[in-house]
């Protein structure tokens, strides 16, 4: 819950990025990861008051062509309203841990990045997980 997952949803990898839609580093991030061969979980938090944004994109029947649009300033339509709690409860978690910028990019393994980094490095670092 709260959590939007696109990219290769079959990937051996997968990364869960905390993010903002208003954030321009998390807009670089998602153009860097949609050209890796990983399932991404994305799960939105509003450090930059993005809440209206992620509830749209959220709710949205294709929630990964809502987030590209989201990200590129695009307009997209406007979804039926939704259960958001899956929302509410990314922002708690953010909060409780001192998630307060964005992105931050979390291993399957629990490493934990903070900010953008480039392609040649996500990789690397992607292949450092432990099981």
């Amino acid at each position: 819950e709260g959590a939007i997952v696109w990219g290769n949803k079959t990937a051996k990898q997968s990364v869960t990025i905390f993010t903002d839609f208003r954030c321009g580093y998390c807009r670089a991030l998602t153009n860097v990861v949609r050209g890796m061969d990983v399932k991404v979980v994305e799960r939105p938090i509003s450090v930059l008051g993005s809440r209206d944004i992620a509830d749209r994109v959220y709710c949205s029947k294709n929630q990964e062509q809502a987030l590209y649009a989201a990200y590129a300033g695009e307009p997209f339509k406007a979804p039926a309203a939704c259960d958001t709690k899956g929302l509410d409860a990314n922002e708690k978690f953010a909060q409780k841990h001192g998630l307060n910028a964005t992105p931050i990019i979390v291993r399957s393994d629990g490493a934990i990045l903070e900010g953008y980094r480039p392609k040649e490095f996500l990789e690397a670092w992607l292949r450092g997980a432990k099981s």
